[in-house]
């Protein structure tokens, strides 16, 4: 009776904080939800130079500005996406997982950790970072417009096609990887791969965890939190689930398996793999494109 009930009035908060998030103007981009007076005082503005004199470098116009404040409206519309999606959503994911794992792993449950949560979840949660979207979106851009004529509706055409072959080439490259590398060992030592994929949920499980409480951390970085710890957290977490999921697989494939040492050795090896991938999508993303704008 009660986790019906709790259930459903989740479910009925999403629904309300999604409505506030898509019905209230968007805030400012200066604006906190916690924090006044956020922003800098001054800028700079490119159009105006003034020369000094002959022989030195013109020098930018320093111009007054004052800082941003948040109304009541903007704090709303902060609160609410905050919550919906730097606390709800990782939340809800994770339960989700969580069911998953209690239920007997079927085929599609097993595709669906392998190749969409360790091949299509960490496409989606790298594409704002990763050089190689930009690179790819260039290329899209310049082959379009070669062939036809440029105009405001071709660019968000562009954005859509980069991003539709970068979540393609994620299922392709990562998912796919993970899933051949889990039936090929499986089929070394004779074990349903389907069984085999469901030591693979630490590893999908840290990939969503991390993936989405990135906006989490922008959000408290914003409001002046000091987040020094939580490289420290992040790496942990990748740590524990790379440790975890490859030494399930390996006692799974070492009491349940059969076949002869070589064949062992060779699955192990095979196993080894997704968990690498993960490891290297963490470094990446939270060690390596690392910005102001990202954290």
């Amino acid at each position: 009776m009660f986790k019906p009930l709790a259930t459903r009035g989740l479910a009925l908060l999403c629904c309300v904080l999604l409505a506030l998030a898509s019905l209230l103007p968007a805030p400012q981009p200066e604006v906190r939800l916690l924090s006044d007076g956020w922003g800098s005082s001054s800028f700079t503005d490119p159009n105006l130079c003034v020369d000094t004199s002959a022989g030195q470098a013109p020098r930018m116009v320093l111009i007054s500005k004052t800082p941003a404040a948040a109304d009541w409206q903007d704090r709303l519309a902060l609160l609410a996406k905050y919550l919906l999606w730097g606390l709800l959503l990782p939340v809800f994911a994770l339960a989700a997982l969580f069911r998953i794992s209690r239920r007997p792993f079927g085929t599609l449950s097993a595709s669906f950790v392998a190749v969409g949560l360790l091949g299509i979840a960490p496409a989606w949660f790298q594409w704002t970072l990763n050089p190689g979207f930009v690179s790819l979106r260039q290329a899209l851009g310049v082959w379009l417009v070669e062939r036809w004529s440029p105009n405001e509706s071709l660019f968000p055409l562009i954005d859509a096609t980069a991003l539709l072959i970068w979540l393609a080439g994620g299922v392709l490259l990562c998912g796919g990887a993970t899933f051949v590398a889990t039936w090929a060992a499986a089929r070394l030592v004779r074990l349903d791969w389907r069984a085999l994929a469901r030591d693979l949920l630490p590893l999908a499980g840290v990939t969503l965890l991390l993936g989405l409480t990135m906006d989490s951390a922008l959000y408290l970085r914003g409001e002046g939190a000091k987040l020094d710890w939580l490289p420290g957290l992040r790496a942990s977490l990748l740590t524990l689930a790379v440790g975890a999921s490859t030494w399930l697989g390996w006692r799974r494939m070492q009491t349940v398996g059969a076949g002869g040492t070589a064949n062992r050795v060779l699955a192990g090896l095979l196993w080894l793999l997704p968990a690498a991938l993960v490891a290297l999508n963490g470094w990446l993303m939270f060690f390596h494109w690392t910005n102001r704008y990202h954290v």
